[in-house]
């Protein structure tokens, strides 16, 4: 039986490792359980940075917990750093909200 997972994840990315995401834009993410495809379904700015911080909320697979660290992985291979902030389980996926910092 699968369950799903909406989460929260904090992170700051690479200045030239991501461009703002899109609503249906597929990612990676990676943490200690492996790599999981992950959809972009809300990208919004998040109040709590000062610089370009957005939080993406993404449909995904995997054990995640709140505190917990993961990688937002490139299309080309580049990694950066995110916290899982929220988890909210469901059936199957999880949304999982990633606050980043993007390049201006």
């Amino acid at each position: 039986m699968g369950s799903e997972w909406r989460l929260l994840l904090a992170g700051n990315l690479a200045p030239a490792s991501m461009q703002r995401p899109k609503i249906d834009d597929k990612l990676t993410l990676q943490g200690d359980f492996g790599k999981t495809d992950a959809i972009c379904v809300e990208v919004l700015d998040n109040p709590a940075t000062e610089e370009e911080g957005i939080l993406l909320k993404v449909m995904a697979r995997g054990p995640f917990e709140q505190g917990q660290q993961v990688w937002i992985v490139g299309r080309d291979g580049s990694k950066d750093g995110a916290t899982v902030e929220n988890v909210l389980k469901q059936t199957i996926d999880s949304e999982v909200t990633l606050s980043t910092v993007l390049p201006a």
